[in-house]
C-alpha cells in the first residue's frame, strides 16, 4: 500500500493518469484527505475527498454542469447529465415515470426473465461461466433496451461506445481517447437516427417512443432526444454491470456474503450498500462554481472547477468504521453512502440498478451454494469509472 510519506514526497499527490493509481486510488485518497480534503490540484481544478464536503456539494443548487468542457463528449450537454436548470429540469421531467418504483417492478421482471433463462443455459452448459458476459452485460443491456422499447440488439457495440465516451469524462483524456470518444459519438448518433426511423414506421411505448412524443409537441429537441438515449444507454448497463459484477466478485471472495444474501433477507440492502460503496462504479463527478463558496474554510472563487471524489467520500473513517473493509453490519441507512451522487443531478435510475442487483443475487443465491473464481479477474479501469471486463465464476 502507498504510504502517507511516499505521497507526500510527491509532485502529484493524485497520479490519476498512472497505472498505480487507477489500479486501486484509495491510498491516494486517504492520504490526500487526511492531509488537504479540500485541495488545488496542480492541474487547476479542486480536488473534494471528505465525506461532509462532498455530501453539502452535491446538493449545492449554485453549483453547476452547463459551463464544463466535456470535449468531444460535448453532446451530453443535450442531455440530463451536462445540463443546469431550467433545461435540466424539464429533459428530466420526460423520464420520471419511467423510474417509479411502480414502473421499475416492470423492468426488473424482464431483468429476471433474463436472469433465469442465462442461468438456465450455463447449468445446462456448464458449471462455470464468465459473470460480466454470460450474465451481469447482456441482462442489464436487455432490461434498458426493453425500457426504451428497442431490440437488444449491436450490445457489444453499444458497450464498448459508451466506454469510449467514458473516458473523455476522465480528467485528461489523451489525443487518442478524445479521438475514440468523437467516433463513438458519430456511431451512436448513427445507431439511435435508425431506431428513430424504425420507430417512426412502427410506433411502440417504450421510452424511446415518450421521447419522440416530445419532440413532436415540442418539449424535447432532437438532439436532446439523441442525448437522452445515449445517456440511457450508457447508465443503463454500464454502471450496473459493474456494480453486479463486483457483488459477484466479492460473494466468490468471501462465501459468507453470499451465505447471508441467502439467508438473511434483511441484510441484502446492506449488502448492496457495501458494494456500491466499498468500489463506487463512478469515482467522481464534476461541478462548476457560479458564485464564490467556501468549503472546509477554504475560500473558492466562481468560474473553478471542482472534482467531487464521491469514492474517497464513500472510504471517509470519520463516517464509515473500517472503511476500506466490507462489512455485513453497517447501517442500511440508505443515505450514507455517495455513489448515485445526490441533489438534482443524483441518478434518476438509482431505484433500477438496486433492483436489477438484487434480481440477479438472488437468483444466484437461490440455485448455487457457492461461488468461487474459476481464473484471473480482468480489469479495465480508467481514472473515472471502474470495471471488471471478466469474471470466470464456478459454480455449485
Amino acid at each position: 500500500m502507498t504510504t502517507l510519506t511516499t505521497l507526500q514526497s510527491a509532485t502529484d499527490p493524485l497520479p490519476y493518469l498512472s497505472a498505480e493509481y487507477r489500479r486501486d486510488p484509495y491510498p491516494f485518497y486517504a492520504a490526500l484527505r487526511a492531509q488537504h480534503p479540500v485541495h488545488r490540484h496542480p492541474d487547476g481544478f479542486w480536488a473534494i475527498t471528505s465525506y461532509d464536503a462532498l455530501r453539502n456539494l452535491l446538493y449545492d443548487r449554485t453549483l453547476g454542469v452547463a459551463e464544463l468542457d466535456y470535449g468531444p463528449a460535448g453532446p451530453l450537454h443535450d442531455s440530463m447529465l451536462g445540463a443546469d436548470a431550467p433545461k435540466h429540469t424539464r429533459v428530466r421531467r420526460t423520464h420520471s415515470r419511467w423510474f417509479t418504483p411502480k414502473a421499475v417492478r416492470t423492468w426488473t421482471d424482464i431483468t429476471r426473465t433474463e436472469v433465469d433463462a442465462r442461468l438456465d443455459r450455463i447449468v445446462a452448459d456448464r458449471a462455470s461461466f464468465d459473470a460480466v458476459h454470460d450474465l451481469a452485460f447482456p441482462v442489464t443491456f436487455a432490461t434498458i433496451s426493453h425500457l426504451l422499447g428497442v431490440p437488444d440488439t449491436d450490445g457489444t457495440k453499444v458497450r464498448q461506445a459508451t466506454y469510449d465516451i467514458g473516458k473523455s469524462l476522465g480528467l485528461a483524456p489523451t489525443e487518442a481517447e478524445a479521438a475514440g470518444t468523437a467516433a463513438a459519438f458519430d456511431w451512436f448518433v448513427g445507431h439511435i437516427e435508425d431506431l428513430i426511423a424504425d420507430k417512426r414506421r412502427r410506433p411502440g411505448d417504450g421510452l424511446l417512443d415518450a421521447f419522440l412524443g416530445f419532440e413532436d409537441e415540442g418539449t424535447m429537441s432532437h438532439d436532446e432526444v439523441i442525448a437522452s438515449t445515449t445517456l440511457l444507454f450508457a447508465v443503463g448497463h454500464l454502471d450496473i454491470t459493474y456494480l453486479i459484477a463486483h457483488g459477484i466478485k466479492l460473494m466468490a471472495e468471501h462465501p459468507e456474503i453470499l451465505d447471508t444474501y441467502r439467508e438473511r433477507p434483511d441484510q441484502r440492502e446492506v449488502i448492496v450498500n457495501e458494494t456500491l460503496r466499498l468500489d463506487t462504479p463512478e469515482q467522481f463527478v464534476v461541478r462548476t462554481t457560479t458564485q464564490p463558496i467556501t468549503v472546509g474554510g477554504v475560500d473558492i472563487p466562481a468560474g473553478e472547477v471542482l472534482v467531487l471524489f464521491i469514492g474517497a467520500g464513500n472510504r471517509d473513517p470519520l463516517v464509515f468504521d473500517e472503511p476500506d473493509t466490507f462489512r455485513l453490519d453497517r447501517d442500511v441507512d440508505l443515505s450514507k453512502h455517495l455513489a448515485f451522487g445526490g441533489g438534482i443531478h443524483g441518478c434518476a435510475g438509482q431505484v433500477l440498478a438496486r433492483a436489477e442487483a438484487h434480481v440477479v443475487f438472488t437468483a444466484l443465491a437461490e440455485r448455487f451454494t457457492t461461488l468461487e473464481l474459476a481464473g484471473p479477474v480482468v480489469h479495465d479501469h480508467s481514472d473515472f469509472i471502474r470495471s471488471i471486463t471478466a469474471l470466470p465464476i464456478a459454480v455449485r
